[in-house]
């Protein structure tokens, strides 16, 4: 067994297909097979179980994936002679929803690299469907986002839950009430995030249920340009509180919707019966830990 070995069976376990982790690797697919027989026949197992076109990694392979990983970060420490200088810390990966890292308090950062100083936290922000697709494909073990989540498929955690809330510029005749309806909404210029999310769409059909129509005039990932629309008058801005909190703003007043009838719940995720690294266990137990005392 050798490093190349290890990388060509962790592109099969990644892709699931040989012919399309030969095409990556620049190999035949005769030769990857052959790879991959030979490190079966030398570690005694069996790592892919071959069915109609596909093949699927068995529970044994899911174990070796995640040593290989942490055995390929150690070549690389060692390779880029990264063992000379202080950048030999692991990475523990964890991928989020745009905007939840905002949320997670600066003290859990500095808790965590206290208790784990070998590891160095990696926060990506990704589309929601985009991170439950690395999920699935095993690019990411560790993730933050919201639901609704299918629990056949993945081991869930709630961590929080923040109420929706509207920014509306103060000469807007809505600015002047307390809570605002859903009704109020009908035919209003409305700035929103992520529309097409899972979320978004439970949103989407409570409007429909209660005849409401808003006009959907611009969907963003920035949170800033949303809130400034609202600030100049050409829409309402549709934002959770947390971010509104932020609002400097004099020409824009806050309003909650009535009974909070829309909230985002956020969940520590990982995929179901996965056998982590050492970096994911750590990060997920960390992340797990320091919500469940909150």
């Amino acid at each position: 067994m050798n490093k190349r070995n290890l990388e060509y069976f962790l592109k099969v376990y990644d892709m699931k297909s040989i012919s399309r982790a030969a095409e990556a690797l620049y190999i035949s697919p005769q030769g990857l097979s052959k790879t991959i027989s030979r490190l079966e026949e030398e570690l005694g197992v069996e790592l892919f179980k071959h069915k109609a076109n596909r093949i699927i990694p068995t529970p044994v392979a899911a174990n070796l994936a995640a040593h290989a990983k942490s055995i390929l970060v150690e070549y690389d420490i060692i390779e880029n002679h990264l063992f000379k200088t202080g950048w030999t810390k692991k990475p523990a990966k964890i991928a989020c929803s745009y905007d939840v890292p905002q949320m997670i308090p600066t003290d859990f950062f500095v808790s965590f690299d206290a208790m784990h100083p070998e590891l160095r936290m990696q926060i990506r922000e990704y589309p929601e469907s985009m991170i439950l697709e690395r999920l699935d494909k095993s690019k990411v073990e560790v993730a933050i986002v919201s639901g609704p989540l299918d629990e056949l498929d993945y081991d869930i955690i709630p961590l929080f839950t923040v109420p929706y809330c509207l920014v509306i510029n103060k000469k807007h005749p809505l600015a002047e009430k307390k809570t605002i309806s859903l009704e109020d909404l009908d035919g209003e210029p409305l700035a929103v995030k992520d529309v097409q999310s899972r979320i978004s769409a439970l949103q989407i059909l409570e409007l429909a249920r209660h005849e409401s129509s808003p006009d959907y005039i611009l969907e963003s990932s920035d949170a800033h340009l949303i809130h400034s629309m609202a600030e100049s008058g050409a829409a309402i801005a549709m934002t959770l509180t947390y971010l509104a909190d932020k609002i400097k703003s004099d020409a824009v007043v806050v309003r909650p919707f009535e009974d909070n009838v829309f909230t985002k719940t956020v969940y520590l995720v990982k995929k179901k019966n996965y056998v982590m690294s050492y970096e994911g266990e750590q990060l997920y137990d960390s992340v797990r830990e320091y919500f469940s005392d909150r």
